[in-house]
């Protein structure tokens, strides 16, 4: 009787240990929801701010330690030449974007002419297989791209204002957030108290940070490996800008919602109807490599950094992009990093 009374409490123990797990589980995905989706915008400048200064407080301290430097005069200089190293390499990518631009701009007739020529030769195909008269779908083209014209002119160009409107006050919004980000940083590092975190969140902390510079990790790896395969594929096929649209489809990989697919797969449908199959081909596999190294890598690399299965984080990466859009790249695998953190800690409590 007194062994069946033991094993009754045990099993109620270990009953109420799996529900307090279960219920602070819930509880830290509800909490986690509420302060991304409404408190975390309010003051993102601001935790930026923080985890920028913590991380040259090192350089900082080494200035006013080795060096003797003042610590307002290191703080100044290190902020200085961050943020001039960052406007310098801003500049430079948009000296070169609007540089190809108007080499672009100044064959867009050329490009033009080949597009018509190709769209032809496409039309005339399609005459051939569904026995139409000859050149039938290319006028019934011509038409419907004489309509659209008409239609961008009388409804498109006032929404595209409007939205220029809306660019402009992103704009300034997005420049009065990086003026507070960095306004904020220098405040910090120019506290003699340099504001730290209590030791009952050092744990959360730490895992976050290992979190973060886990994700710019793997999305350096993986971008680096997909620029070099797509660049070395459009070298292949005699591309001009192979160096630079590599590296523009590697970052625009990186979106999940977009892909490198949305550039790659239209640009092969075009070598394929102006007869250039082998370019075809090349754009098809270079679109599978660099689906192959994001699906197959990320999660792994990721998940290697933090103890987690990949599957876990991709579902964490694909719930984010869901819940919070872009952002949630990132906040995804930040909030399972959390529901880790709190479930090791309810694990120690529980015993």
């Amino acid at each position: 009787m007194a062994d069946c009374r033991a094993v009754r409490h045990f099993l109620r123990g270990e009953e109420f240990a799996v529900n307090s797990r279960y219920f602070t589980l819930g509880l830290t995905v509800l909490a986690i929801f509420v302060v991304f989706r409404f408190f975390l915008p309010l003051v993102l400048p601001f935790v930026l701010a923080y985890f920028f200064a913590k991380m040259i407080s090192p350089v900082i301290r080494f200035l006013t330690e080795k060096w003797r430097w003042n610590r307002r005069v290191s703080a100044i200089s290190v902020v200085v030449v961050v943020v001039a190293g960052l406007a310098a390499f801003a500049i430079y990518i948009g000296s070169m974007a609007i540089g190809q631009l108007i080499h672009l701009l100044q064959r867009f007739p050329v490009y033009e002419q080949m597009a018509g020529r190709t769209l032809e030769n496409f039309c005339c195909q399609c005459d051939r297989l569904l026995e139409f008269g000859n050149g039938t779908s290319y006028r019934f083209v011509q038409a419907q791209t004489a309509k659209l014209y008409t239609n961008i002119g009388n409804d498109l160009l006032p929404k595209l204002y409007s939205c220029a409107a809306e660019v402009i006050r992103w704009a300034a919004k997005a420049g009065s957030g990086v003026f507070i980000f960095f306004l904020s940083a220098m405040l910090i590092l120019l506290d003699d108290t340099f504001p730290s975190v209590h030791k009952k969140i050092r744990p959360f902390m730490s895992r976050l940070k290992k979190a973060g510079f886990a994700y710019i990790k793997a999305q350096s790896i993986i971008i680096f490996l997909i620029a070099v395969a797509i660049s070395i594929g459009l070298f292949v096929i005699g591309n001009d800008y192979a160096i630079l649209l590599g590296v523009g489809i590697a970052v625009f990989d990186a979106f999940p919602i977009l892909g490198s697919g949305i550039i790659l797969i239209p640009w092969a449908l075009i070598e394929v109807f102006g007869g250039n199959f082998f370019e075809a081909a090349v754009l098809v596999t270079l679109f599978a490599v660099a689906t192959f190294l994001r699906e197959v890598m990320e999660p792994k690399l990721f998940g290697k950094e933090l103890g987690m299965k990949p599957l876990y984080v991709l579902i964490s990466i694909y719930v984010g992009v869901k819940l919070f859009g872009l952002g949630g790249i990132l906040l995804g695998p930040v909030a399972l990093t959390i529901l880790k953190a709190v479930d090791d800690m309810v694990k120690e409590a529980l015993g």
